[in-house]
């Protein structure tokens, strides 16, 4: 028998749940696989940033961490995307 290990998840409000609800199910996964692929993506890249790589890739992370900052979780239709754009 596998002795699967437990990660609890808080969040503050049912909009950054219901987010996740539908970016699991529009790649056919369960939160709990979704989540999991986040995670790892993200300690990939904070390995990288902290690890014994170049200083060329630790800025190229670092700009990457601040365009994801800058535009934001694509959760949205596009018309919503092109308002946005627009508004900015």
């Amino acid at each position: 028998m596998v002795r699967k290990l437990r990660l609890v998840l808080y969040l503050k409000d049912e909009e950054i749940k219901n987010r996740i609800k539908i970016a699991a199910a529009k790649r056919g996964k369960s939160i709990t696989a979704y989540c999991t692929e986040a995670i790892k993506k993200r300690l990939i890249k904070d390995e990288a940033a902290t690890g014994n790589t170049d200083e060329e890739k630790k800025e190229l992370l670092a700009r990457m961490d601040r365009l994801a900052r800058e535009i934001g979780p694509i959760g949205m239709s596009v018309t919503e995307l092109i308002d946005e754009g627009q508004r900015r």
